[in-house]
């Protein structure tokens, strides 16, 4: 069922269930409300609340442009035009960017209901819209708080194991001379895509740790996750760089031997969650230093792809160096997220 209803989905059915019954009581229409609390929920407390100060004087703004043409011109579809249009130029003018969907679908749908009672259906209106606002915004602090530690720690894995993949497929089109040379750079700007995803993440739990409490361990070992995305956006930078060589010169049977070696030896180091580096893995960047070392000028193929791959090992071993020292950080604190570092097993 997690695969089907996750916590947004409950907080939603939450919001909407509580104003819905607000609404009732106070015999207020609840449609306005209703569809405030569905389209206000927001990933984080912070954003909620952050922008709920924004969507309560955009929506008042909404309603009273609904209510002012209406009353001017009367039901048509000019009215439902001109209404959208003043609320999403005046929102946009007065910096309420974040409450013109919310003040947009107000307004529109306040046109139907209106009466000759202006300040009626004016007060009715906003009243429904502020509980939709303010119920969605409690409900999304209170309820089902988010953990973005355990989603960040399956997302980075996810990227790296992309990444291996990735730079297989890219080095083997080099190999195997395939045609569609500029399709490389689809699979890195895929990855930058998912890479500034995750980047949004680490963001979105700071915002949640200015209204709630967190342990030095937890902080510690999210710090620790940023390290790893900053890793993975310089080993992006030199996939990137890979990406954009261009072949001068045909590659003798032991180059392509000692490539093949590299990019198998890469994809482990990657795909293994601890990033454990093995002596045949510092044989092979040995290997490309040799090769790299023998071409007569820099700017050859081989003498170009090897010196990306011997960089591309000297970020990817420090990146198996922060991921030993945390660890074995985590192995002597037992208050240390379990989530980081999952099995617990020995070093090789």
């Amino acid at each position: 069922m997690k695969s089907w209803i996750g916590p947004r989905v409950i907080k939603t059915g939450v919001a909407v269930f509580i104003t819905a019954l607000i609404c009732h009581l106070l015999k207020l229409p609840p449609t306005y409300a209703v569809i405030t609390a569905i389209v206000t929920t927001e990933p984080t407390a912070a954003d909620s609340l952050k922008k709920g100060m924004i969507r309560l004087p955009a929506a008042a703004l909404g309603a009273s442009f609904a209510i002012a043409v209406d009353f001017v011109i009367g039901q048509s579809a000019l009215t439902y035009a001109l209404v959208a249009m003043l609320t999403i130029i005046v929102c946009s003018k007065l910096k309420l960017d974040t409450g013109t969907l919310v003040a947009t679908l107000t307004a529109v749908a306040m046109i139907p209901g209106t009466t000759d009672h202006v300040l009626f259906d004016f007060s009715t209106r906003i009243s429904g819209t502020s509980i939709g606002i303010i119920v969605s915004t409690f409900v999304n602090f209170l309820i089902l708080p988010p953990k973005f530690g355990p989603i960040l720690v399956t997302k980075v894995d996810e990227l790296f194991n992309k990444s291996a993949r990735n730079l297989t497929s890219i080095l083997q089109s080099y190999l195997h001379d395939d045609p569609n040379s500029h399709d490389r750079t689809i699979y890195y700007r895929h990855l930058h895509e998912e890479l500034t995803k995750a980047y949004q993440l680490t963001q979105f739990q700071h915002d949640e740790w200015r209204y709630r409490r967190s342990c030095e361990f937890e902080r510690r070992s999210f710090g620790y996750l940023q390290k790893k995305l900053d890793y993975l956006h310089l080993i992006l930078f030199h996939i990137g760089k890979i990406c954009h060589l261009r072949v001068n010169q045909a590659l003798s049977e032991n180059e392509q031997k000692i490539i093949e070696q590299s990019i198998e030896s890469f994809s482990e180091v990657y795909q293994d969650p601890y990033h454990q580096m093995t002596t045949n893995h510092y044989i092979t960047v040995e290997n490309l230093k040799q090769v790299r070392n023998q071409q007569k000028k820099p700017d050859t193929f081989v003498a170009q792809i090897c010196h990306e791959l011997v960089s591309l090992h000297e970020v990817t071993a420090e990146l198996s160096q922060i991921t030993t020292d945390e660890r074995r950080f985590s192995m002597e604190e037992k208050k240390y997220p379990t989530y980081i570092f999952k099995k617990q097993l020995l070093y090789d």
